[in-house]
């Protein structure tokens, strides 16, 4: 830990705890900041220093994850330049660590906690930190993280997504597979990834519109290699009902990005 961090650590009292906790444990409870004043070392100790672990640290799994969420805060926080760092906001951090003790085993979860924490308290990006932003992480997925990076990542303002069906006998058409998705850094079952997509699209992160189009149309040519279009393909014996849609970021999630992923 650099010199600078001498200025910013704090360290707090730790209560009694059964002989038989790990060593580990006793830290989690440090105070990781000074500078932005006792406030977020407080709030870490009320929220994180009473999980204990009245069951004799029975998920040391747990415990574990807990250490290095405690310390990518720390590195994290540490990294502000002095000039930047800010007071936290107490309506952000506190939501923010209080619904994050339920996200600390998911890597990705983490890390965006630790994005938006951290950028709480930097004067470039403490204006994006909503109040509502903690409480939408807690309630993603694993994969819905991984989609809205994904997403974010690509750095396009629309990408494309299609409805696949069978026409019927008049002039509409049956829909089979709703929301057909393509990530483009991983691969992901359709299954999972309209169950996600629909996670984002409740909490406003992102938004699905089939009144409008991509006007370049090999855009969808992934969508129709996907088993799901070869799979209508193959039981009606004719070219599926293909129906092009746009998905994009909402503002609002373009702004829940630029803190919880976006670098600060």
């Amino acid at each position: 830990m650099s010199e600078n961090t001498t200025n910013k650590i704090a360290f707090v009292n730790l209560p009694d705890m059964p002989e038989s906790a790990d060593n580990a444990i006793k830290n989690l409870t440090d105070a990781p900041t000074q500078n932005v004043g006792k406030t977020f070392a407080d709030l870490w100790y009320l929220i994180f220093g009473g999980i204990t672990h009245a069951a004799d640290k029975k998920k040391m799994a747990y415990a574990s994850d807990l250490e290095k969420y405690h310390q990518e805060l720390t590195s994290s926080i540490d990294d502000i330049p002095e000039s930047k760092l800010v007071d936290p906001s107490i309506q952000v951090t506190a939501q923010a660590l209080e619904t994050s003790k339920y996200c600390v085993s998911s890597e990705v979860l983490r890390k965006m906690f630790v994005n938006l924490i951290s950028g709480s308290m930097n004067s470039d990006t403490c204006s994006l930190a909503h109040p509502a932003f903690p409480e939408i992480l807690k309630q993603l997925s694993t994969t819905d993280a991984l989609l809205l990076n994904d997403i974010f990542c690509s750095e396009q303002l629309s990408l494309p997504v299609a409805r696949i069906g069978i026409k019927d006998d008049g002039n509409g058409y049956n829909t089979i597979y709703e929301n057909v998705f393509v990530p483009s850094a991983f691969s992901l079952p359709y299954g999972e990834c309209s169950l996600s997509l629909s996670s984002l699209e409740r909490a406003n992160l992102i938004s699905i519109d089939y009144n409008v189009r991509i006007n370049f149309d090999p855009a969808y040519d992934k969508l129709r290699q996907t088993p799901e279009y070869l799979k209508v393909q193959e039981v009606s014996g004719a070219s599926p009902h293909f129906g092009k849609g746009v998905l994009q970021l909402t503002s609002f999630g373009l702004s829940f990005c630029s803190i919880c992923i976006g670098t600060h």
